[in-house]
């Protein structure tokens, strides 16, 4: 079994994907979370930081490997969680895709310090923003034994983690969101209680986004 390391900052962000993927895998890995001081000094250091950025994973004495969607689907790859043909595949970069989609207007939403501005975001978001984009999602888990299955194939892939991580901060965020999708709901609370994924979050560290 390879040795893998995974350097990011301390919260969930783009290495939370990754983080399920390596719990549900069951395989172990170190867990490196740098300070803003510590990204800015190893920044310029390409032997460390191929593009400058964060997350990187490394494996054994592979170079670094950078960009948070090439890790994940490397992870995927390797772990079997990528889908059982090219379809499945692809099924899974298109889950992907639409819930990065999803996620890009949220972090303006999460920075914003004025409160009545942030409810403002919040609501555009929930009732209009949102809306193209999560609908379909919640009708194509529909489709899989009534919203009771997973988004690609008959076992647990990446795509489930992907929805999962995305929807498991928005609830926290904004509760209401979910209240309008009841399947999409149904599997963040089923996808909290599968085994292996609920214990990492019960020993992650809390409150980071």
């Amino acid at each position: 079994m390879p040795s893998y390391k995974l350097v990011y900052f301390n919260g969930r962000g783009r290495a939370e994907v990754s983080r399920l993927l390596f719990a549900q895998a069951g395989v172990e890995y170190e867990d490196s979370r740098v300070t803003q001081e510590e990204f800015a000094a190893m920044k310029e250091d390409k032997s460390k930081l191929p593009f400058g950025q964060l997350p990187v994973l490394i494996v054994d004495s592979h170079p670094p490997l950078p960009q948070s969607h090439a890790i994940e689907r490397y992870l995927a790859r390797e772990f079997g969680m990528y889908g059982k043909s090219n379809y499945e595949s692809t099924m899974i970069d298109l889950v992907a895709e639409t819930m990065e989609e999803i996620a890009k207007p949220v972090f303006p939403m999460y920075m914003e310090k004025d409160a009545e501005k942030k409810a403002q975001m919040i609501e555009e978001y929930v009732e209009k923003t949102s809306v193209p984009f999560i609908t379909p999602v919640e009708k194509h888990l529909g489709k899989n034994n009534e919203g009771k299955g997973y988004f690609v194939g008959e076992t647990m892939t990446a795509a489930d983690l992907y929805v999962f991580a995305v929807f498991e901060f928005l609830e926290e965020m904004m509760p209401q969101l979910l209240d309008k999708y009841p399947l999409i709901k149904d599997f963040v609370a089923r996808m909290k209680k599968e085994p292996k994924i609920a214990a990492w979050l019960e020993k992650r560290p809390k409150g980071m986004f």
